[in-house]
C-alpha cells in the first residue's frame, strides 16, 4: 500500500483530471469556432450569391446603355452626312456651271444629229449631272438603224455620243414594202426617199434559209477576193439549195453562182477563173459561171 501525502494526492488528482477537463473545453471551443467560421462562410457565400445577379444586371444595363448611345451617335452622324450630300447634290443640279453646252455625236451615216438628240431627249441647257446615260442609250438602241451606242459624260458641260449604225447591204420585199437589210440578213427599216440607197435585191429561194447564217461572211469574202466588180454592179442576190449563192453582174449581163457546200473554196476558184477570163477578154462571151464541188462550169453566150 502506497502512502501519499495530501499534497501529493491532490497534486496527482489535479494532474489526472484537470488536464482532461481543459482538453474537453478546448475541443468544444474549437468545435464551436469551426462551426462559427463555417456559418460565417456560408452566410458570406449566401450574401455573395444574392449580390451576383444584381451586379450582373447592372453590368448588362451599362453595356446596353453604351450600345444605344453608340447607335444614336452613328444615326445622328449618318443623318448629318445624308443631309449634307443632299444639299450638295441639290446645289450641283441647279448650278449653271453644269449646264450642257456641247454635244459631240460621232458615227452617223443614215441618221442625223437632230435624229439622235430627238430620240435620246438630250438638249443643250440640261444639267449634265441630272442626265441619266443608261436611259438615253436604251432609247437610242430602240431605233432600227442603231446597232450599238455609247455615251460619255465630260464634266462640267459636255457629252460625247458614239453611234454604230447598221449598214444596209440589200433590199428585200417584205409585205409589199421594200426594206433595207444588213449583210447578216437582218431587217433594218423601210426604203424611203430621204434615206434612199441603190443596193442589190436579196431573194431567198427554196432551201435558201439554211444559208442565211453564212451571208455575212460570204459578203465579206466577196469584197476581199479581188473580183473585178463592186456591189453597186450587182443587181440581185438569190440564195437557194439548188444554185447556192447566185449573183447577177449587171454590167456584164453575167450570172455567177457559188455552191453552198465548201463555198469559200468555190468562191476562190470562181475569182481565179474570172480573173483569167478578164485577161483574155472572154467575159463578154459568157452568160453564166458556176462554181461547185471543186469545179467551175462556163455557159457561153
Amino acid at each position: 500500500m502506497s502512502i501519499f501525502s495530501p499534497r501529493e494526492k491532490h497534486g496527482k488528482t489535479r494532474n489526472r483530471y484537470i488536464p482532461a477537463k481543459q482538453s474537453a473545453i478546448s475541443k468544444n471551443r474549437l468545435r464551436m469556432a469551426k462551426t462559427g467560421a463555417l456559418s460565417r462562410n456560408a452566410a458570406a457565400a449566401a450574401a455573395n450569391s444574392a449580390l451576383l445577379p444584381s451586379l450582373q444586371g447592372r453590368v448588362e444595363l451599362r453595356r446596353l446603355g453604351a450600345w444605344f448611345c453608340t447607335l444614336g451617335c452613328a444615326a445622328l452622324l449618318c443623318a448629318s452626312l445624308g443631309f449634307g450630300l443632299y444639299k450638295t447634290y441639290q446645289f450641283c443640279t441647279e448650278s449653271d456651271y453644269f449646264k450642257v453646252s456641247r454635244i459631240d455625236i460621232r458615227g452617223l451615216s443614215q441618221l442625223t444629229a437632230e435624229d439622235v438628240l430627238t430620240i435620246s431627249g438630250l438638249k443643250e441647257g440640261d444639267n449634265s449631272l441630272s442626265v441619266r446615260i443608261a436611259d438615253m442609250e436604251a432609247k437610242l438602241l430602240q431605233n432600227p438603224w442603231i446597232e450599238a451606242v455609247s455615251i460619255r459624260r465630260e464634266l462640267p458641260d459636255a457629252f460625247v455620243i458614239n453611234v454604230r449604225e447598221r449598214v444596209p447591204q440589200f433590199w428585200i420585199l417584205k409585205n409589199g414594202t421594200l426594206h433595207y437589210l444588213d449583210q447578216n440578213g437582218l431587217l433594218i427599216a423601210p426604203v424611203q426617199s430621204e434615206n434612199f440607197r441603190s443596193l442589190p435585191t436579196l431573194d431567198i429561194g427554196p432551201g435558201g434559209e439554211d444559208a442565211i447564217p453564212y451571208l455575212g461572211d460570204f459578203m465579206t469574202q466577196l469584197k476581199e477576193k479581188g473580183l473585178p466588180f463592186d456591189l453597186t454592179q450587182i443587181s440581185w442576190l438569190r440564195i437557194s439549195a439548188g444554185k447556192g449563192f447566185e449573183l447577177y453582174w449587171e454590167n456584164k449581163h453575167l450570172s455567177l453562182s457559188i455552191g453552198i457546200e465548201n463555198w469559200q473554196e468555190n468562191l476562190k476558184r470562181l475569182a481565179l477563173v474570172i480573173d483569167d477570163m478578164e485577161k483574155r477578154k472572154e467575159i463578154s462571151k459568157t452568160r453564166e459561171i458556176c462554181a461547185a464541188d471543186g469545179q467551175v462550169w462556163l455557159h457561153k453566150a
